[in-house]
């Protein structure tokens, strides 16, 4: 017995000291540094092939939770349909930096860090943030002061369904025309982009009206649905209940109001009213009255194409400065 135990033992020794460099040469062929250490597989060797997977993956679209529209449920992107002229539905508008029609995301290409603050004009101030960027920062930021719950920090927007112009194109479009208007009235105007390739989160953009000391804080943004029919413009405002920022909830809501009866009577849209809503990273971390204009359905081919008439945006860019103005009580 002793001896058959022996030389199983003497025949599983041999088959070890075999197959060890075997196996070590078959490593090499996919594990870098194999060969030459053998049976030694490094930290160095899960880095570079953690970086090979990562260049060869196919890019993953971000995930989007469409509103009603399923089109453009980015960050101050929409809301449902609504005959009322004001409702409280918090639901109504989904996470802010979601959207289904988003540009490819491109978080590594070098982009131009916030721009400084222009002021320009009178004593009464007004920051105007054109929504989006070119590209968009899906990295994740607190939804308001202090939140545990985390959204992406901007995205691209949408995009005209006839026009096929990016959202962050037309307003930005809207807003350098707005910022003219209010100089022209003699408004100190907070501009926190003047071009698209830039990287400002929601909440930068917030800050950038809180440091300005607004006296209101315009967010321009387009709609879109599901529905090509959906028609209209509307404005968005933080509740009274809402947990990072109560204290500007009534003058926002007053704000909101004034500036889509503004809009609509300047343009003839359809007036959606005002929707309340306590999801918004870019109202939650405001310290400012603030409002966000949704100037209409960029899924809806006949206000596409209108909101890229010159003449429609300079009318769009009037109505907001005469809802201002009625908020300012001129």
């Amino acid at each position: 017995m002793k001896k058959r135990k022996a030389a199983f033992f003497a025949v599983l020794l041999l088959v070890i000291l075999f197959a060890v460099p075997v196996m070590a040469d078959s490593m090499s062929d996919i594990l870098p540094g194999a060969g030459a250490a053998r049976n030694v597989f490094t930290e160095r060797d899960l880095t570079q092939l953690l970086e090979l997977a990562k260049q060869q993956s196919p890019e993953v679209p971000e995930a989007g939770s469409p509103e009603e529209q399923g089109t453009d449920a980015a960050e101050e992107g929409g809301q449902p349909e609504q005959e009322q002229q004001e409702t409280v539905k918090e639901e109504t508008v989904q996470a802010e930096e979601e959207n289904t029609q988003q540009e490819e995301t491109r978080e590594e290409e070098p982009v131009t860090q916030a721009q400084p603050v222009t002021v320009t004009g009178g004593s009464r101030i007004v920051c105007i943030d054109a929504g989006h960027q070119l590209h968009q920062n899906s990295g994740q930021e607190p939804n308001g002061p202090g939140s545990s719950v985390m959204k992406m920090k901007v995205t691209s927007g949408t995009r005209g369904v006839s026009s096929g112009v990016p959202e962050y194109q037309l307003t930005l479009d809207v807003a350098l025309k707005l910022q003219s208007v209010l100089q022209a009235r003699g408004y100190t105007v907070v501009m926190c982009r003047t071009t698209n390739d830039v990287n400002i989160s929601n909440a930068e953009r917030a800050t950038i009206a809180n440091n300005a000391g607004a006296g209101a804080f315009i967010r321009i943004h387009a709609d879109g649905a599901n529905s090509a029919s959906a028609a209209g413009a509307s404005t968005l405002a933080p509740s009274g209940t809402n947990p990072y920022c109560p204290q500007i909830a009534s003058a926002s809501q007053s704000l909101a109001r004034c500036v889509v009866n503004g809009l609509c009577a300047k343009t003839g849209a359809k007036n959606r009213g005002v929707t309340i809503t306590d999801t918004m990273t870019g109202l939650n971390w405001s310290q400012v009255p603030v409002t966000i204009v949704e100037m209409g359905f960029m899924t809806n081919p006949t206000e596409d194409m209108a909101m890229q008439d010159p003449s429609y945006q300079q009318k769009l860019a009037e109505g907001m400065a005469d809802g201002i103005d009625a908020y300012f009580g001129n």
